[in-house]
C-alpha cells in the first residue's frame, strides 16, 4: 500500500517527501494539501491505492495513473468483490487523465473500462542486471540444476505453486533443486522449506543479481501480476525463463505453465534440451528488447505530454 507522496523536479531530482496519515479520508485530504502546496504540473499515481487517493476527488492538475496490476485482478478476491472494484475503477477513470499500463494486459483492461488515453510505460530490468556474454548459453553443470524465484513470500506470489513444483520435480527425479530469493509470511516460508525449497531471506539488489546469474532456470509462479521486474532481470542475465500462465504474460513469447507439473517439466527441458534452452533465452532477449530503459523513458514522456496537452515534456 502507498505510504508517501514525493515531488520531483524536471531534472528528476526529489524536492519534497511527505508521509501519508492513517485513514482513507485523511489520505485523500493529505494528497490535495500537498498538491496545493507544491503546485505540480502532473501527478503520477503508482498503484491502485494511489490511484484511489488521487482520483476519489477531482484534482486541479492532470493525473497519470499507473496501477501496476489492477486490484480486481487479485485471485484471492471473490467474484462479487472483483466486480465491485472494477465498477469503482471505471467510475474513478473520469477523474484521471492518462492510464499508464505496464503490459498489454493492463492496456486492454484500461481500454475495456472506457479510458481514452492509455500509454504503455513498461517496467525495465534493474540497473544491476547485466548480461554476461555467453554465460547462460550452454547447459548447466553439476548434479542438480537450480530453479529460482524472486519476490516476497506472500499469497500473491503463490509460493504454494512453487512448493508443489519442487515436490513434483523431486518425486519425478528431474534433477532440479529449488531456491526462493526473498522472505515474507512465516507460514508460507515454512511450506516452501517443507517442500525442499531453499529460502534465502532478504538479499541486497547486488546479491539477488549474483544469485540469479548462478541459477540455471527462472520460474515465476505468481498468481497475478502487473509485470514483474524480476522476470526482466532473469531475461537480461540470460536465464531461460518459465512463467505461470496468467494474463500478465500474454503475448510475451515466454514459456508458460498452467500447473506445477507443467512448470517442473518446462524447467527440466530448459536444462536437458539445448535447443529448447536457447529458444527460451532468445524469447527473453526479445522481451528485454521491448521492455527496457529506453521504452520506459519514452512511455513517461508520452504520458506526461498527453496528460498536460503537450505542455510538459520531461
Amino acid at each position: 500500500m502507498s505510504t508517501g507522496i514525493e515531488s520531483i523536479d524536471g531534472r528528476g531530482v526529489y524536492r519534497t517527501a511527505a508521509q501519508l496519515p492513517d485513514g482513507m479520508s485523511a489520505r485523500v485530504r493529505a494528497v490535495r494539501q500537498v498538491i496545493d502546496d507544491v503546485a505540480p504540473d502532473v501527478v503520477h499515481a503508482h498503484s491502485s491505492w494511489a490511484g484511489l487517493y488521487t482520483r476519489l476527488r477531482r484534482l486541479p492538475v492532470p493525473v497519470v495513473y499507473q496501477p501496476h496490476c489492477y486490484y480486481f485482478e487479485r485471485a484471492d478476491l471473490s467474484a462479487p468483490v472483483r466486480s465491485a472494484v472494477r465498477v469503482l475503477e471505471r467510475a474513478l477513470a473520469a477523474n484521471g487523465s492518462v492510464v499508464a499500463a505496464v503490459s498489454r494486459r493492463e492496456e486492454s483492461l484500461a481500454l475495456s473500462m472506457g479510458v481514452r488515453d492509455v500509454v504503455r510505460i513498461p517496467n525495465a530490468p534493474s540497473s544491476a542486471a547485466v548480461r554476461e556474454a555467453g554465460a547462460r548459453s550452454g547447459a548447466p553443470a553439476g548434479d542438480r540444476s537450480t530453479v529460482t524465484m524472486v519476490g516476497r513470500v506472500v499469497a500473491q506470489k503463490d509460493p504454494r505453486f512453487f512448493a508443489e513444483t519442487a515436490r513434483y520435480a523431486y518425486r519425478s527425479g528431474l534433477g532440479l533443486s529449488f531456491r526462493w530469493l526473498g522472505d515474507g509470511d512465516k507460514a508460507l516460508v515454512r511450506e516452501l522449506r517443507d517442500a525442499g525449497v531453499e529460502v534465502t531471506g532478504w538479499l541486497t539488489a547486488d546479491d539477488v543479481m549474483r544469485e540469479l546469474v548462478a541459477s540455471d532456470v527462472y520460474l515465476h509462479c505468481a498468481a497475478y501480476e502487473g509485470f514483474p521486474i524480476s522476470v526482466l532481470d532473469a531475461a537480461r542475465v540470460g536465464l531461460p525463463t518459465v512463467v505461470r500462465r496468467i494474463p500478465a504474460f500474454e503475448g510475451t513469447g515466454l514459456t508458460t505453465a498452467r500447473t506445477p507439473a507443467e512448470a517442473a517439466f518446462a524447467a527440466h527441458a530448459a536444462v536437458a534440451d539445448t535447443e529448447q534452452r536457447l529458444r527460451m533465452i532468445a524469447s527473453g532477449d526479445r522481451l528485454v528488447g521491448e521492455m527496457d530503459e529506453s521504452a520506459l523513458h519514452d512511455g513517461v514522456v508520452e504520458a506526461y505530454a498527453k496528460a498536460t496537452g503537450g505542455a510538459l515534456v520531461p
